[in-house]
């Protein structure tokens, strides 16, 4: 019994560690197979498409005015964007993208997720746990100005108490002893 335990456990560790990540690759794989097919087929609406202009400076280039279809993608401000036509013109790519929304929401809850179970920043719970954290740790600010207090208390003993050394010891320009032996 306590091995089935164990293997479940350790089944269940492998899903949360690595599972999820396989898993929500597969989605957006997916999801991308699902998008360009339809991009493909030509099933979507011009009006939906955003000019993005490139420039671009190679020798020799040709100019297409006339639209290619083109695969590939952009992310703009935390938002995805597939290619759908490319053109040259003299020196500018122009690429007309559509939005790719279930990709970039997939993306957002990927990068929730992952950042809830790495304990990242940047989420509303985090920065709850961030002040938790700041309330229960074991820093104490009494204790740091206390110790700084001592440094500086040591600090003045050993400036007088080091101050009468020289007179122990013998002076550098002396002649060694000899050795008896």
């Amino acid at each position: 019994m306590k091995k089935l335990a164990a293997i479940l456990l350790l089944i269940l560790f492998v899903f949360n560690t690595a599972g999820y990540r396989l898993w929500f690759n597969y989605v957006q794989t997916r999801a991308d197979a699902d998008f360009v097919a339809k991009l493909d087929n030509g099933k979507y609406n011009e009006d939906e498409l955003v000019t993005v202009k490139v420039p671009i400076n190679l020798p020799y280039q040709t100019t297409s005015i006339n639209y290619e279809r083109v695969d590939g993608e952009i992310t703009i401000n935390g938002k995805i964007y597939k290619y759908v036509k490319r053109a040259v013109v003299n020196d500018t790519m122009i690429l007309l993208c559509i939005s790719h929304d279930e990709k970039t929401q997939l993306q957002q809850k990927a990068n929730d997720y992952f950042g809830k179970v790495s304990d990242l920043p940047g989420n509303d719970n985090n920065k709850k746990a961030e002040i938790f954290k700041q309330l229960t740790s074991d820093y104490d600010f009494n204790y740091a100005i206390a110790s700084i207090q001592n440094i500086e208390t040591q600090a003045v003993f050993n400036l007088y108490k080091n101050t009468l050394l020289p007179a122990n010891y013998m002076p550098v320009d002396g002649q060694p002893p000899e050795h008896m032996g």
